[in-house]
């Protein structure tokens, strides 16, 4: 298989350091995890702005200053979040984007829009109880259009996270209409860990995925799981030509000693050469996804 495999590394999302020492926090501590994802087979990072402490920040000015700390370190291609759950409505959570009209020093390449809206709520099946019950995370069809517009006029290209089929039937309409741009860059974001939001991360699913895919899109589509281990769908993405976005951010991975993100990434990259496909490099994951440089 020649198709070149993209890595998208998920550093940090809100994870805390209670199960993985390793989640950065800061500016530099992002752009350094970023730098060694790189080196370690990555050609996109995807992070979340936090606070020192590591409380969630949605400051405009520190997306800016993490962006920039990534630019100065390396290549890679930088996807951020426009939050989940933390923040409420559609102009504050595109704030940060509207800022990147500075220049490309502090520009994103890519920006997360969930095409749908699920319950994020944790089920404790010991306790037989959920341990929040509001939490649902409302993308609705006006806020989808409002923040890819928002992206356009920046240079920014969405990247659209399915957490469940309506959700990737939904991309196909915005798709059709043109608010998205072909080759579109999808992501299934499996759930595990009391998630029950989205599918569970497995081989069926994946290929439940696959079974209603656009035939008549040019899409590049990757695999996520969030508080789960990502193998099994990862196998089928290395497999079938998709790619994936593991990270230490949406699970520590203790089954590989609560490694480093870098150390992630290099697990896959070589279980990808095993299967007999290389990791793209920044520049080649720019081509195939069509970002302007």
């Amino acid at each position: 298989m020649s198709k070149k495999l993209i890595i998208m590394a998920r550093v940090n999302e809100y994870a805390p350091r209670d199960r993985n020492p390793h989640i950065p926090f800061t500016p530099e501590e992002i752009g350094e995890a970023a730098a060694a994802c790189r080196a370690a087979g990555a050609a996109i990072v995807h992070f979340h702005a936090r606070n020192d402490d590591g409380s969630p920040s949605h400051d405009p000015e520190r997306y800016l200053a993490t962006i920039r700390a990534i630019r100065e370190r390396s290549d890679i291609l930088i996807d951020c979040t426009l939050g989940q759950a933390t923040i409420k409505g559609d102009e504050a959570r595109a704030a940060h984007i509207a800022r990147m009209k500075g220049g490309p020093a502090f520009r994103a390449d890519l920006a997360a829009i969930d095409v749908g809206s699920t319950n994020i709520d944790v089920y404790d099946a010991a306790q037989k109880r959920f341990t929040t019950q509001d939490k649902t995370y409302v993308n609705n069809i006006s806020t989808c259009m409002y923040l890819a517009k928002q992206m356009d006029d920046v240079g920014v290209k969405p990247h659209l996270t399915c957490w469940t089929i309506p959700f990737l039937r939904a991309a196909d309409a915005l798709l059709d209409m043109g608010v998205f741009q072909e080759p579109a860059y999808v992501q299934f974001a499996f759930c595990e860990g009391g998630i029950i939001g989205g599918h569970p991360c497995t081989i069926r699913s994946t290929l439940a995925f696959l079974d209603v895919m656009p035939a008549n899109r040019r899409i590049e589509w990757t695999v996520t799981c969030k508080e789960g281990n990502l193998l099994p769908a990862a196998a089928v993405a290395i497999e079938q030509g998709g790619h994936i976005s593991p990270g230490i951010g949406d699970y520590p991975y203790p089954e590989l000693g609560a490694p480093t993100n870098a150390a992630v990434v290099d697990f896959f990259a070589r279980m990808a050469r095993a299967y007999g496909r290389e990791t793209a490099t920044p520049a080649e994951a720019r081509a195939m996804l069509n970002i302007p440089g």
